[in-house]
């Protein structure tokens, strides 16, 4: 009896201890693009709510036309079922109205006490993996559009801080999970003492060892991202800083140019180096070839290596999505690392 006891036991801890993997461990990634965010709510709420994630999701690309870094995309309550899965997903009701079917939903999503918030509680809840591996999921459960504006400052950095930290997980995940390091990404560190991650499909286009410039890049659409290197610091007069990277195309890739249009330079970071970053548009000098699409430059001082670094980034896909790509080429840039010699 109680052999039996023990193995009764055994038995029922292995179906909870195979339960608990089933609905953590074993989740399926999450599906969706990564620029992509679903939202659901009523058809009532969907001016307010598209109106508040505007202002939080603002960040615009001009390449030439304005992309948005970030696409809303609505669907009805009923969809939520079909939509739960994917990377990046919010659910809202800004009308705690029970003929409301958006704040229905919410109230099958929610306890009693978390539905039944005051004017002084924040609206909204953000998690993660809830329903998919690299998913963001967003409950938005306002009592008006007041209460929702209210919380509006308190929220936008950190709503934007998730979506952010969700685009950087899934993207570097994309672009580097499956490749190989390659002989090229050695021999970089060995001849001169930096390394980048190169992306599956990318090949190496132009290496100058005189100029202390490499072009590596794919096509379809056209990505480019090059390095090129000095000794010492070139960094601390603006003027120096603004004329290298504007003469940076028509020194290095000949055949193109930056236009003044959107051009914007300004003191950031990059990886903890102090630096500049520059954003706007290249063009194609062939007047009979219309090339042309979003650039974003970083130029930094390593203080350890007594060099000045140029990354340089170009997207060229006419008429489809550039804010996608530009900004998984700063990913692949933010992948620099330099070495002090052995």
């Amino acid at each position: 009896m109680y052999n039996n006891s023990i193995k009764l036991y055994q038995i029922i801890i292995s179906i909870l201890y195979f339960s608990f993997l089933s609905s953590c461990d074993f989740k399926k990634d999450a599906i969706g693009f990564d620029d992509e965010i679903r939202v659901i709510c009523s058809i009532e709420d969907e001016s307010v709510v598209k109106s508040f994630l505007e202002k939080i999701f603002n960040d615009t690309l001009y390449a030439p036309a304005p992309e948005p870094y970030y696409r809303l995309v609505f669907s009805k309550p009923e969809s939520y079922s079909k939509l739960k899965n994917y990377a990046q997903v919010i659910v809202a009701s800004v009308n705690k109205d029970e003929n409301n079917i958006g704040y229905r939903l919410i109230n099958k999503l929610l306890s009693q006490n978390q539905v039944n918030i005051s004017k002084k509680d924040n609206p909204i809840f953000i998690t993660r993996d809830l329903f998919s591996n690299n998913q963001v999921y967003g409950i938005i459960n306002a009592i008006d559009k007041e209460h929702l504006f209210d919380f509006f400052e308190k929220n936008r950095d950190l709503m934007k801080e998730h979506f952010e930290k969700q685009f950087s997980i899934r993207s570097n995940k994309f672009l580097f999970e499956n490749r190989n390091l390659t002989d090229f990404e050695d021999s970089l560190k060995n001849n001169f003492r930096w390394s980048i991650k190169i992306p599956w499909g990318w090949e190496l286009i132009k290496e100058n060892p005189k100029e202390n410039f490499i072009w590596i890049g794919n096509q379809y659409p056209y990505r480019w991202l090059s390095v090129n290197w000095k000794d010492g610091n070139h960094i601390n007069d603006k003027l120096v800083a603004g004329i290298e990277i504007w003469d940076f195309p028509k020194h290095h890739y000949k055949t193109i140019r930056f236009n003044d249009y959107k051009f914007n330079f300004k003191i950031e970071s990059f990886n903890n180096y102090r630096g500049w970053v520059c954003s706007g548009i290249w063009e194609s000098l062939d007047s009979t070839e219309a090339k042309g699409g979003p650039f974003q430059s970083f130029l930094f001082y390593d203080y350890n290596t007594d060099r000045t670094f140029h990354i340089n980034t170009l997207v060229h896909n006419p008429g489809e999505n550039k804010a996608l790509y530009i900004r998984q080429m700063k990913l692949v840039a933010k992948s620099f690392k330099s070495y002090q010699s052995e």
